[in-house]
């Protein structure tokens, strides 16, 4: 509620301005008091639509990391705020963040197909998939890699989940920390952790967003789209606030888009337990900050939130590795 306070107040003298930059054309429209039963809009009727399609493209579109390890209320919303902020200033940078999740969300669902799942190249029989000829003898030839006894097909909500910090690590009981899906992989070929057996209903049951609370955001950013769209056939005056909104919603489609198989608003991670001892476990990805890749000294904790945000790397912030979990956009 503070924020959409603060939202209300933040645009009044971007209105205030664009009303004065009409060049005298029915400026008088923007206000009914003279009129009420005209077909008017009011100072805040415009900031009434641009502030809550705002809110539907920024605040409600932002699909975050899993938190992590004791992690208040307060530190979550003000990374959530951060990240609102960002795609309000700067809705590129969201973009990118999201492509890169997307296309690592992509890259994890094919490796663990690949090592653990069945082949691709399969024929439908009348008993079944049966594999192709080309499989078997290229099967005789593969190395024999360790397959779960249980493994379900990954998708990309898979992937995401995953990359997301889906899957905590626990030894003897206590979280130790959150599993990249590099080193995931490796554990359960290793066979020091099971195979992870949650199927994408699961996941989705832990996602406190659905098609339909994603589409209503979406028909919002449409019903925005159209109302300018017969402002300028009908050469009504549009002011600046609506043509910044347009724009920050149109970009804002795009990151949805790219985030439309991602959990969204997890809370709790799946529990994978450690089978080996204590030493034979290293140094988990999150778990050590490694900001002297940076290079410069004392001023790597100022330079890295802006190389992370240009998407050159990704470092892991002493925030992060504080609270073990997946860096969230600019390394926070």
């Amino acid at each position: 509620m503070t924020l959409l306070l603060g939202a209300f107040l933040f645009c009044v003298p971007f209105v205030c301005a664009s009303v004065s930059s009409l060049n005298d054309t029915n400026t008088h429209t923007l206000y009914a008091s003279e009129c009420p039963s005209c077909n008017t809009r009011t100072l805040w009727d415009i900031l009434l639509t641009c502030v809550s399609t705002l809110f539907a493209c920024t605040w409600t579109a932002i699909h975050t990391n899993i938190p992590g390890m004791d992690e208040g209320r307060v530190a979550i919303t003000f990374r959530r705020l951060f990240l609102t902020v960002a795609a309000l200033i700067a809705p590129e940078l969201i973009i990118s963040w999201a492509t890169r999740q997307f296309f690592s969300a992509r890259a994890a669902t094919k490796e663990f197909n690949d090592a653990f799942g069945a082949p691709l190249g399969r024929a439908r029989g009348r008993h079944g998939d049966v594999p192709l000829l080309s499989d078997v003898a290229e099967g005789n030839e593969r190395p024999s890699t360790p397959k779960p006894a249980k493994f379900r097909r990954w998708t990309v909500t898979h992937g995401f989940f995953a990359w997301m910090g889906g899957f905590m690590l626990y030894i003897k009981d206590e979280p130790r920390g959150t599993l990249d899906p590099d080193k995931l992989l490796q554990f359960v070929r290793e066979e020091f952790v099971d195979m992870p057996v949650i199927s994408q209903a699961e996941i989705k049951d832990r996602s406190k967003g659905d098609g339909l609370s994603k589409g209503i955001s979406l028909l919002q950013l449409a019903w925005f789209f159209v109302q300018l769209i017969a402002r300028y056939a009908q050469n009504l005056p549009i002011t600046l606030l609506e043509i910044d909104t347009l724009a920050v919603a149109a970009l804002t489609c795009v990151a949805y888009g790219l985030w439309w198989k991602k959990p969204k608003d997890v809370e709790c991670p799946y529990t994978v337990h450690w089978k080996g001892t204590a030493d034979q476990l290293g140094q988990l990805t999150y778990e050590e900050p490694d900001l002297d890749r940076v290079g410069l000294g004392c001023l790597n904790s100022l330079i890295y939130p802006f190389i992370s945000l240009m998407g050159m790397e990704v470092f892991v912030s002493p925030r992060a590795a504080h609270s073990r979990r997946v860096p969230s956009l600019g390394g926070y």
